[in-house]
């Protein structure tokens, strides 16, 4: 049988580990080489047919021997790193050798008598799978060839001193295996191809929604980056006024202007959750720059600017993190997850009340934690809470207006720097969020922050 052409022909998914494969061929065919034995021994100890037994032992031996030189030049030449190329073509030497010693041990045990003569559609199946249907035709083409011709042989040598109904019960036998193998081929291939053609229209349909899902982050980012500047400006009229720089206020205008601006300071918050988030759905398949940074001076930097949040709220904020603490991160992405976690734990604890951020080096990791003793998520909420817009039954009793996009903003930032999220949390004693992320790495240029 010619040895189809190979590179691009084997036909596997990009999710297919090839070298599995590999391994679970060479396991197969060890096992399959010891069923052979333990069959032929009880066939002659405890059946006592009549077989060629040292034909059949050769054969069993000769296939020990090909495993053995397949596993040698694979694990221990090769060491399981074979190129695609290379890949391939073990395979087809592998699937070539499996055909020869199985049609010849078929041939021996009574051709097409033997039920185990069915065997082959199993490796056609494999060989489906596996590579395009041009190869799959090749070899079944070859096996139908090879039958055919055994058949033949069979008919011309024993024809003349055989029983004509022995041939009349063989030729349906030949023609039954012929046309499974044929049939079988032709409906696995079929359905891969149809199942390929699903999966490239799911692909394009995906990339499509992907395509959208980009152009509506683009969309959100831009419209909120444009309304960021005006309220921000009315938000500053908003403070001047309560700071008298416009004249001094009656009780009820003063009264309005501070209304006014714990709307419009909602609002702002708002409007940059909603620039986080475009911004983390924008950039979330980018490689983000990193550089090494000492944690304390972002954890003071989050509860300087927090702090007068924190104190109309009678909340004491608390760092605890040693100066010399360095973290391989981006600047950016850490504020964005500091700042995230030290608003929502201000929202949400009652006043008297303390929130630590700490951080400590452990075990080949930063440990960074942010907990405080607010109200609490309910246990059956816990896990939701990282859905995108989802608002706890607390959350929207406490403010009316949120979007519920902090924590999903935090979660993607943490993932995008390679590290894990836990949230621990009980009612009317508070929350805490651990996040841990990898130590060490060398810096790199980061163009925001030299």
């Amino acid at each position: 049988m010619q040895l189809p052409r190979l590179g691009s022909k084997i036909d596997t998914s990009e999710y297919t580990d090839l070298t599995r494969v590999v391994s679970w061929f060479i396991l197969l065919r060890w096992i399959a080489a010891f069923g052979v034995v333990i069959v032929l021994l009880l066939v002659r100890l405890c059946l006592a047919y009549v077989l060629p037994y040292p034909m059949l032992y050769w054969l069993t031996g000769v296939l020990c021997l090909v495993n053995f030189l397949f596993t040698l030049y694979y694990a221990a030449i090769k060491r399981k790193t074979l190129s695609r190329r290379e890949l391939a073509v073990f395979l087809h030497v592998q699937i070539i050798c499996d055909y020869v010693l199985l049609f010849f041990l078929i041939y021996f045990t009574g051709f097409l008598e033997n039920p185990f003569a069915y065997f082959f559609v199993f490796h056609i199946m494999l060989t489906s799978l596996l590579f395009t249907s041009d190869i799959v035709s090749v070899y079944t083409g070859g096996l139908i060839v090879v039958f055919i011709g055994a058949f033949l042989c069979e008919y011309f040598r024993l024809g003349e001193s055989t029983d004509p109904r022995y041939f009349r019960l063989y030729l349906p036998r030949a023609v039954g295996l012929c046309s499974t193998l044929a049939i079988s081929a032709y409906l696995i291939t079929n359905i891969k191809s149809r199942i390929a053609e699903k999966g490239r229209r799911v692909e394009v349909e995906l990339n499509r929604y992907k395509e959208l899902d980009r152009i509506k982050s683009n969309f959100i980012l831009q419209v909120t980056h444009e309304l960021r500047g005006p309220i921000a400006a009315t938000n500053g009229y908003h403070e001047m006024l309560m700071r008298g720089l416009g004249g001094k206020l009656a009780p009820r205008a003063d009264e309005l202007v501070h209304k006014a601006n714990r709307r419009t300071d909602n609002l702002l918050q708002i409007i940059d959750e909603m620039i986080d988030y475009a911004y983390m759905k924008s950039e979330e398949q980018a490689a983000y720059t990193r550089t090494s940074m000492k944690l304390r001076q972002i954890i003071d930097y989050q509860l300087e600017i927090h702090s007068s949040q924190a104190v109309q709220k009678s909340v004491e904020l608390v760092g605890d993190c040693p100066p010399e603490l360095t973290l391989y991160s981006n600047r950016d992405l850490l504020n964005i997850i500091l700042s995230n976690l030290i608003n929502n734990a201000i929202k949400y604890s009652p006043p008297r009340t303390t929130i630590t951020v700490k951080a400590a080096s452990e075990d080949r990791e930063i440990h960074l934690v942010v907990q405080d003793q607010g109200y609490g998520i309910e246990p059956e909420e816990l896990e939701k809470i990282f859905e995108e817009f989802y608002r706890t039954r607390k959350a929207r009793e406490l403010e009316r207006d949120g979007t519920g996009l902090g924590l999903p903003i935090v979660q993607r930032a943490v993932e995008s720097l390679g590290g894990r999220l836990t949230v621990y949390s009980e009612l009317d004693r508070g929350t805490a969020f651990h996040i841990f992320f990898p130590s060490g790495g060398d810096d790199e240029q980061d163009t925001d922050h030299r």
